[in-house]
């Protein structure tokens, strides 16, 4: 115990302050990057619905962020000899940077419209993306080496980071439709929220790490070329080649997800104001987001983690399965009425699409360990990311032929 309160009534334990340090970096993982999604609906409309810039938006902060994630990715897991604490911390005071330098900039130059701000936004994407690489390959080998539970704080902080921006955009689009100072003003708080997130999660990681002497093993570890030897991509492929290619194969199947999330309509829009397309499409992101928190809160319980990375190659292919049923739900371009006409299936269907990503992701993450000797789990942490990243690059190009599909 290392806290107590209201005469030991209530008290912090060391291993959970150490799970809830790492579930707070999950969110701050992930956080930024809903930021900037959730975002871009506001700055297409500030560069002018229809403009060159407008349209181009969404692809190049596609582009620009998992270009930079897959190459970052690569390079610093090159670099298996370093002091991860620290790349986490550099992570995290890279994103507190940038979003707090543009909530300042939205609030007192809240005109700013034209092509260098556009530039100025994707540099800061770059900048964000690379910030999120450096969290995620330290905070990714750290959990490898401290075990499978710490992975699973980490994922259950990401789905919790995609869980409440869709509470926020639902129920800004309930109490301010089409509200454009109230739309600025919330882009800011929204902005300096992200900030103060990425600064907890900092100071928290500060304060766990004044216990390290007190680890079983030092997370501020820094791996000596004399103790540790350059541990091999194939070398590691061989042993994680089942859990990385079902990585990779969660995110592409996943990525198609937004694509009928958007497109789907209610059966029935006179229903009252939760049916209607401003409410009903931010709602069932939510669905699909709390589905996805479930399945990696479930991987909580030991009875519900699968440990073969066979069975969770074959989980990862199955999950496309999913997909057709899709198209049975209310294509807005459809004409005609659906072959399912019935928003509850169509909600469930998009729960059990968000679980079995979270569930599948989070066996993946916190069986990485468990395939590869001590002295290369560091390496491996870094290794998943590269599949990770790879995974939304080839996913984000999958999409799009749903796109044209639909």
């Amino acid at each position: 115990v290392i806290f107590s309160f209201y005469n030991d009534n209530i008290q912090l334990s060391l291993s959970q302050l150490r799970y809830f340090t790492f579930l707070s970096i999950g969110i701050s993982i992930l956080w930024p990057w809903n930021c900037f999604l959730s975002a871009s609906v506001y700055f297409i409309k500030k560069f002018g619905t229809g403009s060159g810039l407008s349209n181009n938006y969404s692809s190049t902060m596609m582009t620009v962020s998992t270009l930079t994630s897959f190459l970052l990715n690569s390079y610093l897991s090159t670099k298996q000899f370093a002091n991860f604490v620290n790349r986490i911390k550099t992570g995290s005071l890279v994103n507190f940077s940038i979003f707090l330098l543009l909530s300042l900039i939205e609030l007192f130059l809240p005109g700013l419209h034209n092509a260098g701000y556009f530039v100025f936004i994707m540099l800061l994407i770059l900048f964000s993306s690379m910030g999120t690489c450096y969290q995620q390959n330290g905070c990714m080998a750290i959990v490898n080496v401290m075990g499978p539970i710490y992975a699973q704080a980490v994922m259950v902080g990401q789905a919790i980071a995609g869980v409440l921006p869709s509470i926020a955009l639902m129920l800004s689009n309930l109490l301010y439709p089409g509200d454009a100072n109230e739309s600025s003003t919330s882009i800011v708080i929204y902005f300096f929220t992200t900030s103060i997130i990425t600064l907890f999660s900092f100071v928290l990681l500060m304060i766990t790490n004044r216990y390290k002497d007190d680890l079983p093993q030092d997370i501020e570890h820094e791996s000596p070329v004399s103790e540790t030897e350059y541990v091999p991509f194939k070398v590691l492929f061989a042993k994680l080649k089942f859990i990385v290619l079902s990585i990779f194969t969660v995110f592409v199947i996943t990525l198609v997800f937004p694509v009928f999330a958007s497109n789907i309509t209610s059966v029935n829009p006179g229903f009252g104001k939760i049916t209607t397309d401003a409410i009903y499409i931010p709602f069932i992101f939510l669905v699909w987001n709390l589905g996805d928190l479930a399945g990696r809160l479930a991987c909580g319980f030991p009875q519900f983690v699968i440990s073969s990375d066979r069975v969770l190659f074959l989980y990862s292919i199955l999950r496309f399965a999913i997909v057709p049923f899709f198209f049975l739900c209310n294509l807005s371009k459809k004409d005609g009425d659906p072959a399912i006409n019935s928003d509850f299936f169509y909600i469930l269907l998009q729960f059990i699409f968000g679980f079995t990503n979270g569930h599948c992701l989070s066996c993946c993450f916190m069986n990485v360990g468990n395939y590869v000797e001590d002295e290369q789990k560091e390496a491996a942490g870094g290794f998943t990311t590269i599949f990770l990243s790879l995974g939304l690059a080839a996913g984000s190009i999958f999409s799009y032929l749903f796109v044209v599909i639909i």
